[in-house]
């Protein structure tokens, strides 16, 4: 009976390493993706991995040069998805939020006169230096949206809240890598984070859609990037046999692409090399001709045959057209029209 219980525990666990599907009938290893740290800021480029793709060798080791890229492409995903846009990586912490001056007065006291002539002991108590986080957050915010808000009542422009959504994410961003790890992961604040990431760049699509101008001048300021998502028939599906196929296909289209470019120019090349031959024989037979329709009329005149008689013209020839009739048919059949040769 142990022995059952041990048979039945190997099985549950290989089923687990085992993903199957109904409706194709195939088994497959189910990928275990670690999420990697990111340092290299190359890679915040949305198109790195498929310009490293196409740079790859194809020799015998292709698809699993392919495969490696891959499983690095899927490890790098949720690091570049939370700081690609903010160009965060291979930054250090203290460049991700704007600097500020920890000895100014907090936001919310910044317009109080009397702390203009307050002795400095009164001042360090209300600066930002001697508060709490929220009010270092709330300072770097302020920064953040005074790049890009038009006048002092502008609180639910476009501009605003991409200015607000980014000052949160960079503040964010900053407490994760300082708990990450410490004791646990802060899953919560990842999924606050991804869900901000996903509003502000709502906020950036609509203000593309509606100022183009302004929506250039808050990218410039704000120093973030918007990637304008791939159209759906363009989308590669999210499998690894499927971006491989996309890869290779690729590689496929742009080596055909290359080879008919040096076919075209070969034939562009040898084009006027075989003009210059035809028209030279075609000089050469017009000569002949001439030379037989003048030994031909004085023929002609020895023989003292009339002007009107056939045999002072070369004759025209004439297909068979009786007998290729079936060779005729075929070619109208397959290219719609009649070979040039027997037309009549």
């Amino acid at each position: 009976m142990s022995g059952f219980c041990v048979a039945a525990a190997v099985l549950r666990s290989f089923r687990r390493g085992l993903q199957t599907t109904k409706l194709s009938g195939r088994i497959h290893r189910r990928i275990n993706v670690k999420h990697k740290q990111v340092t290299d800021p190359m890679l915040q480029d949305p198109e790195y991995f498929e310009k490293k793709a196409r740079e790859l060798p194809i020799d015998d080791n292709y698809i699993d040069a392919l495969d490696k890229l891959y499983l690095e492409k899927l490890g790098s995903e949720r690091e570049l998805m939370l700081k690609g846009d903010d160009h965060l990586i291979g930054r250090d912490h203290s460049e991700w939020v704007p600097k500020i001056d920890k000895s100014a007065p907090r936001v919310e006291y910044a317009d109080v006169d009397a702390l203009v002539t307050a002795p400095d002991t009164v001042k360090r108590i209300f600066s930002i230096e001697f508060g709490t986080r929220k009010d270092l957050s709330n300072a770097w915010k302020k920064v953040l949206i005074d790049k890009v808000k038009k006048h002092s009542l502008d609180h639910y422009s476009l501009e605003m809240k991409i200015a607000w959504a980014t000052s949160l994410i960079r503040n964010w961003s900053v407490l994760v890598d300082e708990i990450n790890g410490k004791p646990r992961k802060p899953k919560w604040l990842l999924h606050r984070l991804k869900l901000l990431i996903d509003y502000r760049r709502r906020c950036l699509r609509e203000l593309r859609e509606s100022d183009s101008n302004a929506f250039e001048d808050i990218l410039s300021k704000l120093q973030i990037a918007y990637h304008v998502p791939p159209l759906p028939e363009q989308r590669v599906e999210k499998r690894r046999t499927a971006w491989i196929e996309a890869q290779l296909m690729e590689r496929v289209e742009k080596e055909k692409e290359r080879r008919l470019q040096e076919l075209h120019l070969t034939f562009l090349k040898d084009r006027e090399r075989v003009e210059a031959e035809i028209d030279e024989k075609l000089k050469s037979l017009a000569e002949e001709e001439d030379s037989i329709t003048k030994r031909l009329s004085e023929l002609a005149d020895i023989e003292g045959r009339p002007e009107t008689d056939p045999l002072r013209v070369i004759p025209k020839y004439e297909p068979p057209l009786i007998d290729s009739m079936t060779e005729r048919n075929l070619h109208i059949e397959l290219f719609y029209h009649p070979h040039p040769r027997l037309q009549s």
